[in-house]
């Protein structure tokens, strides 16, 4: 009997989702813009990784020169939540395979964060994480 219900559950979960897609998608492009816009005005050395236009709309790939993103993601601690677009082994950083398909060159490629937006994302969230991320990056510079 409980594979019904769970079917039953995930066919109306699609359902939700179908309905409110196009919605969704507007607000987290909004809100990935907008944190690019705001990161983008706060540090002039910084590189968009990915085509500007044609990216999932709710992921934003920066990349920042000679740092390494597990020392940003150090920096800004529990208060922005992001992951590194290179691995860390021991005492060396592996760049990842998609950033290297890229052509990422590797003085950026090591200090990459991937940030992503969702649909219950506030604005109050974004400009907090932009700050957040801008402080830690010139801190370190």
């Amino acid at each position: 009997m409980r594979p019904i219900l769970e079917i039953v559950g995930l066919g109306k979960a699609c359902e939700v989702a179908a309905r409110d897609l196009d919605i969704n998608r507007l607000h987290m492009q909004v809100m990935r813009d907008r944190l690019h816009a705001a990161i983008a005005s706060g540090l002039t050395e910084m590189r968009l990784n990915g085509h500007p236009e044609m990216r999932l709309p709710n992921t934003l790939s920066l990349s920042f020169r000679h740092l390494e993103a597990n020392r940003i993601l150090e920096a800004v601690g529990l208060e922005v939540a992001a992951s590194a677009g290179a691995a860390c082994h021991a005492d060396s950083v592996e760049i990842s395979h998609v950033l290297k398909a890229m052509a990422v060159p590797e003085e950026w490629a090591k200090g990459t964060l991937r940030l992503t937006t969702g649909r219950m994302t506030t604005t109050t969230e974004i400009d907090r994480a932009a700050d957040v991320i801008i402080k830690a990056v010139i801190e370190m510079r």
